[in-house]
């Protein structure tokens, strides 16, 4: 009897250890896959900018074909003035938007 309550003991030994080890697993792969959301998250964000930004410089070079499709020396003149503040915005925005 004192065998089998001893053995009993050592498997309760050896299940609170396995239960231990499995609960620092389940620890360490819960803070794996929180880093890798955020990871995805932050990627998530740049391609956002990026895809604002290309849309953006689409913009920009549509209103530049425009521009030069126009007769009217003045207007394109204004619109090129126009498109040029227009471009130092689109320049602008990736840096502030990555160091934010």
């Amino acid at each position: 009897m004192a065998r089998l309550i001893r053995d009993a003991g050592r498997q309760q030994g050896e299940l609170a250890r396995l239960m231990r080890d499995s609960a620092q697993e389940r620890t360490q792969l819960a803070e794996a896959l929180q880093g890798a959301q955020h990871h995805l998250a932050r990627i998530a964000d740049s391609y956002k900018l990026l895809l604002v930004r290309l849309k953006r410089e689409k913009d920009f070079r549509d209103a530049c074909q425009e521009a030069t499709e126009l007769e009217d020396l003045d207007e394109m003149i204004r619109r090129r003035d126009a498109l040029v503040r227009e471009l130092e915005s689109i320049r602008r925005t990736p840096r502030e938007g990555a160091g934010a």
